[in-house]
């Protein structure tokens, strides 16, 4: 592979990380603060453990996700150093 294409290759790789991460990170905002909502109101509702596990789930996976967005992010940074 030339220098070129290489140089190419990555451009690709920096605007396929970009917009995955634009594409997830505003529903993913939405979702994890849905699940802070259910977690606050479970609490002072005094619900069930059944629901606030719930919820603390949905919140945790949603931590996950955005963990991974921001290695996606650095990873690009990353890239964009070797352009």
């Amino acid at each position: 592979m030339s220098n070129s294409e290489s140089t190419e290759s990555l451009k690709d790789v920096q605007e396929t990380v970009s917009s995955v991460y634009h594409d997830l990170n505003n529903p993913l905002s939405i979702v994890s603060g849905n699940a802070q909502f259910l977690l606050e109101i479970g609490r002072e509702k005094d619900l069930d453990d059944q629901f606030l596990s719930s919820a603390q789930d949905i919140q945790e996976a949603a931590q996950r996700m955005a963990d991974s967005l921001h290695q996606l992010t650095r990873l690009k940074e990353e890239l964009e150093d070797q352009v």
